[in-house]
């Protein structure tokens, strides 16, 4: 992994959309975090925003 992608995943898990979803640790709980679990959640992060994702464009083509 490299530092760009470090940095991409901390900030995955720390920032949160202002009246959306999304995790919202901070920042050194995030850097406590195993490899592992780290990694669990950033995938896990891709599928729900993937899955909302689905969610609002089906909504647009119902109107």
């Amino acid at each position: 992994m490299t530092l760009e992608m470090w940095r991409e995943g901390l900030f995955n898990l720390c920032w949160h959309q202002h009246g959306g979803s999304g995790l919202a640790a901070p920042l050194g709980d995030a850097l406590e975090l195993p490899t592992s679990d780290r990694d669990w959640l950033l995938e896990r992060i891709g599928q729900q925003r993937s899955r909302e994702a689905r969610a609002l464009e089906k909504s647009a083509k119902r109107r």
